[in-house]
This record gives C-alpha cells, structure tokens and sequence, in this order.
C-alpha cells in the first residue's frame, strides 16, 4: 500500500485507541469517557481522558493530546511514519511511505509557486507596495533572492487562473495555495509578502505571507504533503552550518526576525514560526546543536506555549538559555534600531530558561510575606513537575529556596505536590466563562454538536487566530471525522483539537452560545461588508441563471442580516 493521507486514515480506523492506551496506562471509565494517569508528566490525579469514539486522547493536566498515532509517537520516541508502520502491522495492513511521483509533482508545483511569488516582486507593478516595504525593513533587492522573497497579488484568484489549469485545483488546494469555501475555491495568499519556506535541502515547501494592513497579519500554509510547521524550522538552510560549527542556535519567532539577525551575523538564526514549539522541532534542532538560546519579544517568552516549548528542548537534553529583551522589543526591532552588536551582547547575556521563569514568578508576588511565598511555589509546581532532568529540578529546588528564604528540604517536599485541580464537570463549567468566543465554537464543531454549515454564513477561517485557523480550514473543507481531521494538522493544533474536543464542558443553551460567539468573533463592519459582498454575488448568480448557488447564497445573506440586526441592537 502506498503511503497517503486516506490509508493512514484506514490504518487509525482499525486501532482501538482504549487498548492502545491501555498497555501503557491503567483506565478506568467515566462517563463516555476513560481516564487515567497521564504517562507524560507526574500525574498524582487521573488528568488523562480519552475517547473511543472520538479516537482522541487529551491531558488536562500537561496539555499532551491528539489520535493513537500522535501516543504512540510520543511514547515510544518514533518518528509518524515508524508509528504508523507498527500500527499498520498490528491491524494487518501494510504501509509504503517511500516517495513516489506525487510528491515529485507536489515539489514541481511549490518551487513553481515560489518563482511566480518572486516575479510579481521584481517585475511586476503591483509589487511596487512589496518593495518599498523590504527595502525599509532593510532588505536589498540581494536579499531578495538570497531568500526567495516574493509578493501574492491582491485579487481572489491571480495564482487560481495561472496554475488551476495546469495542475488542477484539488492539487494546488491539497498543497495550501487554494482554500476551498462554500461556494468555490480561492488563493490564499492575496496582496502579502511572501516568505518561502524551505526543507533541509534548501527546496522550497510552504509560504508565510505578512499582510500591510488588516488581520491576520500573518498567514502561513497549513499542515500539507510537504510541510509540517511542528517539524521544520525557518531558515535552517541558511544557519545549520553555522550551527553544527558552534553547537548553538539563536531561536527566534517569525520569519522578519530570522532575516534580520542572519544580515546583521547572527547567522546560525532559525524561526520556531510562532512560540509553540514541538518535540518535532527539539528533535531537529539535536541533530545540529547542543545548546538553545531563545529570543522572543518578552510578553511572547514568558507565555505557557513558550514555557512548554523550553521543556521541551530541556527534556530533550538541550542547553535552554532566554534573551531578556526591553519591554515591547522584539529581535528585529532591536537590530534595526541599535544595531547588530545589540543583539549579540543581549544573547551574551541571556540567563538559564529555569531562572527566567522564575523571575518572571517573582515579579507577580511578594516572596516577603508568607501568602507570597505560597503563590510562588503554587505557580512553579506545574513547571517544576514537568522538568523530568534531576540535576536541573535540585537546581529549581536550591534557587527557589534561597529566594524564599526556605529550606531546601521544604521546597522539595512542596513542588511535588499535586495541585488540586480536577476536571469534573462541575468545576469545568466555570472554565467556560474564561473561554473566548474561538474557544466555544471550537469545542461546538469538534464535538458534533453544531457543523460547520451553521456559521459559514458569517464566520470564515480568517475570522480565527493564526493558532486555530488550521483546525477551522480542516473543518471548513468538509473534514467531520475527527481522527481524519486531526491527519490535516501539525503537532501542536492537534493538541488543541483533542483539548477543545474532550473539555467537559456543556451549554445549556448552545443557540446561545453560538449566537453570542460570532457576535464577539465577527466586528459589524466585517458584516456589513460581507452582505454588500453577498449581495454583488447574488446579482450575480441570478444573471447567471445558476438559482442553486442563489438560493446558497441567500440563506447566508439571511444568517449574515440576523447578525447585523442582533449587533445593532446590542450597541
């Protein structure tokens, strides 16, 4: 059998993920549900739930979570495609992941993608905005090419009209340049910079684009046959010399950072594109250095996605040290205003991950009083529990107790501590009011109670943030079963759509709950703009004599009004 996205899908269909989990951990039912230890952290109280039907694991207590391929890659080390080997062998399926002429024509495609980006940057007018953009940033037209910087049009379908009749649509949909909708499918990258992303070989594989005004300011491909955001890094072709010459990697979060720091001799600069790294990402960065010095705008650092990300590369026996920025700067800012030496003293001066975080504790409470001291060992419990190196927790241990003017033996007598949190569903209802409105819809969609019909009318992926946009796009496509969705995204929006899909959260009135959602999720402009939108494609659809795709259209224009009439109500 040739390895592709429907078999592995065969392969998932046929594992019982309660057996799987259960040569691991002891299960116990509750309710729908199985629950147990979690295997991946200290877990005194059943924090792990997983789901038959679903096909889905998830640990409320350390945030691990996906489908059987995802556990079994987790727990036993292996790479996706020794996981799915072994799986397909356990159900008496056979799995060939060699290359075959697909993902030749799939590479063909992208690098053809990537010089027509380029092109409309050098030679085309449109690209004028592009330019002057770059070149304030301080890139030179040399620049350009040495990183294969390019321009998206602005228009709905420029790169659908150039490769849609060569390659197909389907092709250039399943490789990220077209997203489908409800009606048709469209480019995905229009009026942005484009930053081609490339593998180990330096091959372009996915883009990022930065749009110059609006939302989402950036854009990347979602997880495709080529690219896995959770495996890859940005610029490593560039810095991986560099990097296995010095055993040190400066990481960095986004594409304009990475550019900057390489031009300014940072050159063994890589981007984790965003703050959530993976395990995928720790494992690559291994293969070519001993030590990680992280370099995130400051607000970005000390959040839980950048926390977990530096156990991550702690866990995997990596040297963790943290750049402490002025507030509000970020890498790119810093070399562009004061210059690259700026730069490099701050990474001179960066401090071990585990002091960093620490402080940034510290800062929160008062370690004079004893309700202080309290807080601050109640806020590092759940760092602390999840650094698995002994030497680095005595480190935390002695730190924390000279900070707090305690004995060491106190100190480690209390970290370990199971914090009493448990995920019934009394307690977890109150979790809702913490949630966002992308967080309830999320959870609706996931778990079957709404389809994705029901807000397509007014919500579209771009009205997601960047971290759930890949999870809305899968579902927007069409994709409903769950463990198939989960095939379409990266390691960390996987976790996310295990979490939003087994939370145990319930509403009581889920019109309610939809209703007030995409009243926070969609401002009124974006309504009003989208019925005068709807209405020029109904004209349009009428002219045509196509009444299926008015009488389509028109039910949305009637959900998009009822939104309209609700939000001017509620001002």
């Amino acid at each position: 059998m040739k390895g592709n996205r429907a078999d592995v899908q065969g392969i998932k269909e046929r594992v019982d993920v309660i057996g799987l989990v259960s040569r691991y951990v002891s299960l116990s039912k509750s309710g729908a549900n199985f629950k147990g230890r979690c295997p991946f952290h200290k877990d005194d109280t059943p924090s792990m739930v997983v789901n038959a039907e679903k096909g889905l694991w998830h640990c409320f207590g350390c945030g691990e979570g996906g489908d059987v391929i995802a556990f079994l890659m987790k727990i036993e080390r292996l790479s996706f495609i020794e996981a799915v080997k072994r799986l397909a062998a356990e159900v008496g399926m056979s799995f060939d992941a060699s290359e075959d002429g697909e993902r030749d024509k799939s590479r063909r495609i992208t690098a053809e993608a990537a010089e027509y980006f380029a092109a409309n940057l050098t030679g085309n007018a449109a690209g004028k905005k592009a330019r002057a953009y770059l070149l304030e940033r301080g890139y030179d037209e040399a620049s350009w090419t040495r990183y294969g910087l390019g321009y998206a049009l602005a228009g709905w379908d420029n790169l659908k009209r150039r490769f849609g009749p060569r390659h197909g649509e389907a092709a250039l949909v399943e490789l990220g340049l077209l997203v489908r909708g409800d009606e048709n499918t469209y480019d995905r990258f229009r009026d942005r910079t484009i930053f081609p992303i490339h593998d180990l070989s330096g091959r372009p594989i996915a883009f990022g684009g930065r749009a110059f005004d609006g939302e989402p300011k950036y854009l990347n491909s979602p997880k495709t046959p080529l690219f896995d955001k959770g495996r890859l890094l940005y610029g490593l072709p560039w810095a991986r010399e560099t990097m296995a010459a010095t055993r040190t990697a400066v990481l960095v979060e986004g594409y304009t950072d990475v550019l900057t720091l390489q031009q300014a001799g940072v050159t063994n600069c890589v981007g984790s594109m965003g703050t959530s790294l993976t395990q995928g990402q720790a494992d690559l960065l291994k293969r070519f250095v001993d030590d990680v010095v992280i370099s995130y705008d400051q607000d970005a650092a000390g959040g839980a996605a950048a926390i977990r990300g530096m156990q991550i590369l702690r866990n995997s026996g990596l040297g963790v040290r943290v750049v402490q920025l002025p507030s509000g700067e970020d890498p790119d800012g810093l070399v562009r205003r004061e210059g690259g030496g700026a730069m490099e003293a701050a990474i001179q001066a960066a401090v071990p991950f585990h002091r960093f975080f620490v402080d940034r504790v510290l800062a929160e409470h008062d370690p004079s009083t004893v309700r202080g001291k309290e807080l601050i060992l109640d806020a590092v419990r759940e760092f602390y529990q999840a650094v698995r190196i002994p030497t680095l927790r005595e480190e935390l241990e002695r730190h924390l107790a000279d900070l707090l003017d305690l004995s060491v033996e106190s100190v480690r007598r209390e970290l370990p501590r199971r914090r009493e949190v448990h995920w019934s569903d009394r307690d977890a209802q109150g979790a809702v009011e913490t949630w966002g409105e992308e967080e309830v819809l999320l959870a609706l969609l996931l778990r079957g109670d709404i389809t994705w019909d029901r807000i397509s009318g007014v919500a579209t992926p771009e009205s997601f943030s960047e971290e759930n946009r890949p999870i809305v796009e899968a579902l927007s496509s069409g994709v409903a079963e769950l463990t198939a969705l989960v095939d379409h995204l990266d390691e960390e929006s996987s976790r996310r759509a295990s979490y939003y899909a087994l939370a145990p959260i319930r509403f009581s009135d889920t019109d309610k709950a939809v209703k007030d959602a995409l009243a926070r999720l969609v401002p009124l402009p974006e309504v009003e703009q989208g019925l005068k939108d709807l209405t020029k494609e109904i004209g349009e659809a009428a002219e045509a004599g196509d009444w299926d795709r008015w009488n389509r259209l028109m039910e949305k224009k009637i959900a998009l009004k009822a939104r309209e009439l609700t939000a001017k109500g509620d001002e």
